[in-house]
């Protein structure tokens, strides 16, 4: 949390700390609200699932999983290798 804070005052940029709970609320009451969040590994993982029901689906959403050195980019529910190639995928 603090090197959000941090990062956010270094850049410039608007910053807001929420709760779990109260943010959730305010993804499925004004979803347009927001542009980036920025989460521990766990409420991170809750929220996405959460916004993947607002919009319609989980696999329409990515993910980021960013440290130091590398960075992950991947959709939110994985990637499936076992139905590749199958014909069987459906984000919806």
């Amino acid at each position: 949390l603090e090197e959000a804070r941090k990062a956010a005052s270094a850049a410039g940029l608007r910053y807001e700390e929420a709760l779990v709970d109260s943010l959730c609320a305010g993804l499925v009451l004004q979803p347009q609200a927001y542009d980036v969040l920025v989460a521990p590994n766990c409420w991170g993982d809750i929220v996405s699932d959460l916004a993947g029901g607002v919009v319609g689906s989980l696999g329409l959403l990515g993910s980021a999983n960013v440290g130091a050195s590398h960075a992950l980019f991947e959709a939110a529910h994985g990637s499936a290798p076992d139905i590749a190639g199958c014909g069987v995928a459906n984000p919806a």
